[in-house]
Parts: structure tokens; sequence; C-alpha cells
């Protein structure tokens, strides 16, 4: 049996620099984009953060910040993971800020495949690995630091020091062209997610 309890953190804190400012604030549907994936991913776990900089308007989350500014998603994670230690948190689940449609059993399924073994668990739809979703123990903690304090930043190059379980999400879901993955990197995914939105909305 999975015996748990969760800490939830949405990874806020990247520069944006595809998007041309401050993606987890843009409006999506009247509201923040991070407000539409804390809908989701608050459900899942027990206790949900938001690692960014600064406070979110419309976002009424817990704030987590870097103790490494502007070091990537590891730093985040590693933030997350202090907390968990410290808290009595068995597990961090990370979840990347710009996804809106995400999978509503996404800590399910990876808690699923965690549990045939490997050090973390991933999310992969078809041939896509999304490596910000994750289920993370918080016993992760010390060969994360290590890796970090040797200059791993990438979450790809994580698989250095742990060995991932991959996590299969189906193909068809909810979201523009079936992917509940569907992530807003440029104003251009922006307006195709306003429009999905438009289209699903009665």
């Amino acid at each position: 049996m999975f015996t748990h309890r969760i800490l939830g953190v949405i990874l806020a804190g990247g520069s944006s620099v595809r998007f041309g400012g401050d993606k987890a604030r843009a409006p999506l549907a009247g509201r923040p984009l991070i407000a539409h994936v804390a809908v989701r991913a608050a459900p899942q776990v027990d206790r949900l953060f938001v690692n960014a900089g600064e406070p979110i308007d419309g976002v009424s989350c817990e704030l987590l910040p870097d103790r490494d500014p502007g070091e990537g998603p590891l730093a985040g994670i590693l933030a997350a993971l202090a907390y968990a230690e410290a808290n009595g948190f068995t597990h961090v689940m990370s979840f990347a800020c710009d996804t809106p449609f995400l999978p509503t059993d996404a800590v399910s399924r990876l808690a699923r495949a965690l549990g045939g073994g490997g050090d973390y668990a991933v999310a992969r739809r078809g041939g896509d690995i999304h490596r910000v979703f994750a289920l993370w123990p918080a016993s992760c903690r010390a060969r994360l630091t290590e890796g970090f304090a040797n200059g791993i930043r990438s979450l790809r190059q994580v698989e250095r020091v742990l060995d991932p379980v991959f996590a299969d999400f189906p193909t068809v879901g909810n979201g523009p062209d079936g992917d509940e993955f569907f992530n807003i990197n440029t104003q251009s995914d922006l307006k195709i997610a306003r429009s999905w939105l438009e289209r699903a909305t009665p």
C-alpha cells in the first residue's frame, strides 16, 4: 500500500523569456494562468505551495521561495523537499505553472508507478516525457542536494543521480489536441488555450 502525505509545489520561478512576460500571471478565462493549475492540483495533494519570488494575485496558495533564485526548477523542488522533510511530508509532487489542463489523476498515476520501483516517478504521454510532473520521495533530497552542488540543474540531468520510473498517461484527454499536458510557452500557445476553452465551455 502507498502510504503518503504529499506536499505539492507549482514551479513558477522561471524567466518566461519565450512568453515575453510572467506567464504565470497571464490572463486565461478571467483568471491568472497559474490559478487554473492550482485548482486542478490542490485536490491531489495534502498542501499546495507556489514556488515563486513573490505572491501572485488570484492564487491563494502559500509562497515557497527558492533558496537559490534563478537556478532553475530543481532549486524549487529542493526547497519543497527541504520543507517536506522538516514538516512530516513523505513526498513532493511538482507541477508546471503553465499547464492549465493538467490531469486530475496525475498524483495517483505517479504514485502507482512509484509503487513498482524507481527513485521517483515522472509523467509520460506517448513519446513525450514531462519531467516537471514528478513525484519525489522526501528521501531523494540528500542525493539531489549533492547533485545540485555538483552542477546538476536540468531535470533531465537529475537522471544522473536518481533512477526514474515512468507513469504513462492517455494520449487523448481534455486539452488542445487532446493533450492534458499542453503547456503555454508563447503568446500563440495562450491563444490556442483560450480558443480551446471557448469551444469546450458550454
